[in-house]
């Protein structure tokens, strides 16, 4: 496991956000409860949205490629049911779109029992400092 940024002074670091599988057609991560809950022991909204924005702008770092950056431009999050308790909710990114400079993300977040907490859509806009690789594809698999 490795943090999606290691610098503990960030909100992704406060957070407790945890990569598990770095893969940018299918990036898996956790999130702890603990730390990250609101007045009435919930889940926060906002730190679902703060979780699929991470998951989503990692997988599009990916795509923007060595020494590229990315904008968020859109973020779009429905809260479906609460999470509670002391265990991990975990978030799946998937691509929905990939153009040369645009790409548009899919977040699911479960909790421990694998009922989905939210649903989340992430924009962003890529600042490549290369153009893309011989033979790659602009199109998602």
């Amino acid at each position: 496991m490795t943090a999606a940024d290691p610098a503990p002074d960030t909100l992704v670091g406060r957070m407790g956000i945890e990569i598990l599988d770095d893969d940018p057609q299918r990036l898996v991560a956790r999130m702890p409860l603990a730390g990250n809950r609101q007045m009435y022991g919930f889940l926060h909204g906002g730190a679902s949205a703060a979780f699929a924005q991470t998951l989503a702008a990692h997988a599009a770092a990916h795509r923007a490629g060595p020494g590229g950056r990315v904008t968020g431009q859109e973020l779009s999050c429905t809260h479906h049911r609460a999470a509670r308790g002391d265990g991990w909710v975990s978030g799946v990114c998937t691509p929905l779109f990939l153009g040369d400079t645009l790409a548009t993300y899919e977040v699911a977040v479960r909790d421990e029992r694998g009922n989905r907490v939210a649903s989340a859509r992430l924009t962003c806009l890529l600042h490549r400092a290369a153009p893309l690789p011989e033979g790659e594809t602009t199109a998602c698999p």
